[in-house]
């Protein structure tokens, strides 16, 4: 891995200075001959209301998927309505030669087991489960856990305790009727990622996007720890991994490294004013103590551990880093939507589509805007003035979490997601 930090500082008015420090941290990529071997298991929901283009979908991303793998790389997959199914036993490709055909021939049943079908999933990943290998449950559903477990926080506890077993979960949802709350909690304790389908067809970029992220993994179990020196204040991170404080020390959990996507952490300090006629050509402001399980070019997997300090040269005055800036924008943008979200909830849609234009006008004013950040503008303004003429449906408030967890789980490279801007074009 190779982690870099770029600095942003202004004054602050005792004297101090706010320091923003963007860490990018980048994974090496791997030919495909030493490549990390996967283990899946593909839990799909065949409930009654996935019946039709839903479970089509589904079905045809699936056999893509396995279609993809090598045959070194071990699958499972499991159905699930009231009752879960082995569709197939956990094997390699040489020994599943049928695998597409067995996945067609499922069919949409009754209600939703969820719990029952990720928990044959995970039983059939760990019974396979090799330290180098990425083993993880990718979980498909569109609708509510009702039959099994359905308490959130024993399904979110379940999902942690398989990923400190080394079992990561990855959660899919289809349409506008499931629980985004739920899959969301369920990945994040789980260490994988979750994804939103809100058209059909883009079942199959869901998928894409997971396989291509999973063939090109670096490293797993990705922390960053961050320490303010003595007298110097930690503000926030504005990205928004799953944290945890112990005294002055935050460590946040970013999960895997991928060589094609770059990890991206925001954090913010105050500087404390430099005592008269003591003012240093340079000072720390902070430590980041990066540590991963690393695979390496051999095939194994090694602890590795980077301590970066942060730097600032006060006396060389404010200086505005324009890829701070961007990014400080895209993190903006992500948390204007979650406040947007909290408005809709409690029914003050104009105070929400308020929020959407300023913040669609804020990024239009910086000096620094560029065709990523002009297309989170427009996708803004759209969605502003939909909820103006339409109202605000299931389907948008999902959207719009999803557009918030894809920014601040810096994955803005989710190519599946067609923005409303672009439905707009097309």
């Amino acid at each position: 891995m190779k982690p870099s930090i770029q600095l942003d500082h202004e004054p602050v008015a005792d004297g101090g200075w706010l320091v923003r420090a963007l860490l990018r941290i980048e994974g090496e990529a791997r030919g495909d001959d030493r490549r990390v071997p996967l283990n899946l298991s593909i839990v799909l929901d065949r409930s009654g209301s996935m019946a039709g283009e839903k479970i089509a979908a589904a079905k045809q991303a699936a056999r893509s998927l396995v279609q993809r793998l090598s045959p070194s790389d071990t699958v499972s997959v499991v159905a699930f309505d009231t009752a879960v199914e082995t569709i197939a036993e956990p094997d390699t490709g040489e020994a599943q030669q049928d695998l597409a055909s067995r996945i067609e021939a499922i069919y949409a049943g009754a209600t939703t087991n969820l719990s029952g079908g990720w928990l044959q999933g995970r039983e059939h990943v760990a019974a396979r489960r090799r330290d180098e290998t990425v083993n993880r449950v990718l979980l498909m559903t569109d609708g509510l856990a009702n039959v099994g477990v359905t308490d959130p926080l024993r399904l979110q506890d379940l999902c942690r305790s398989a990923a400190e077993a080394g079992v990561t979960t990855t959660t899919i949802g289809f349409g506008d009727g499931f629980h985004e709350e739920l899959l969301q909690a369920m990945a994040d304790a789980g260490g994988g990622a979750t994804y939103y389908i809100e058209e059909i067809d883009q079942a199959h970029g869901v998928f894409e996007e997971e396989l291509e992220g999973l063939l090109s993994v670096c490293a797993q179990n990705l922390e960053v720890s961050l320490v303010p020196t003595a007298g110097n204040e930690f503000v926030q991170v504005w990205h928004d991994y799953p944290a945890k404080s112990v005294g002055d020390r935050l460590t946040v959990a970013i999960g895997d490294l991928y060589a094609r996507e770059p990890r991206l952490m925001l954090a913010e300090f105050l500087l404390k004013p430099a005592e008269e006629g003591r003012e240093a050509e340079e000072v720390e402001v902070a430590t980041f103590t990066i540590t991963a399980d690393v695979f390496t070019p051999e095939g194994n997997l090694e602890k590795q551990t980077v301590t970066l300090p942060v730097m600032l040269s006060p006396i060389e005055g404010g200086y505005a880093n324009p890829e701070v800036r961007k990014e400080l924008l895209h993190q903006e943008a992500a948390r204007t939507r979650r406040e947007v979200r909290e408005d809709w909830e409690r029914g003050d849609f104009a105070a929400a589509n308020m929020k959407m234009r300023m913040m669609s006008a804020n990024i239009l004013s910086a000096p620094y805007v560029d065709d990523e950040l002009r297309e989170v503008s427009r996708d803004l303004d759209i969605m502003a003035e939909q909820a103006e003429r339409h109202g605000v449906s299931a389907r948008e408030r999902k959207y719009m979490r999803q557009r918030e967890y894809d920014a601040m789980r810096s994955k803005k490279a989710a190519s599946q997601r067609v923005s409303r801007a672009r439905r707009e074009e097309d």
